[in-house]
């Protein structure tokens, strides 16, 4: 099986049959993938672990500015998106600032785009987590 590691934070747009034009957010390492699941049909591959340990996460600050400048640009450009979409390199609400990265998602989508939606394409491992719950319901 072939797999797909995506390099960036902020990548697309992309277009999807189920969620229209598309901007994808990963929060996750670009080295491999972290994930709690180890789904067959991934196209991240395998699961080496979902623990997080000495890796290099983007940090809240880093997604927001990749976020803000790539919203901008398009904007800018009068680029439509339907969506921004939380996917990448294995399952998002693994960050340890998921909550207040969503904060800022909401916050730069009402800015630039609000009519847009916000998606988290997520295994729901982490939905037992209040923190993570209540994030999920504010999209």
């Amino acid at each position: 099986m072939s797999t797909f590691l995506f390099n960036k934070i902020v990548f697309g747009p992309v277009k999807s049959r189920r969620l229209g034009i598309s901007l994808g957010i990963n929060l996750l390492p670009t080295s491999r993938k972290i994930c709690s699941f180890n789904c067959i049909y991934c196209e991240c591959g395998w699961t080496m672990g979902s623990e997080i340990k000495n890796e290099a996460l983007p940090s809240r600050r880093e997604v927001y500015e990749a976020l803000e400048q790539k919203l901008s640009d398009m904007k800018e450009k009068q680029l439509p998106i339907d969506v921004i979409t939380y996917a990448g390199n294995g399952e998002p609400t693994l960050h340890p600032e998921f909550p207040g990265i969503i904060d800022d998602s909401i916050g730069l989508r009402n800015k630039y785009f609000p009519e847009a939606r916000i998606a988290v394409l997520s295994n729901s491992s982490s939905i037992g987590k209040p923190e993570i719950r209540e994030a999920l319901l504010k999209v």
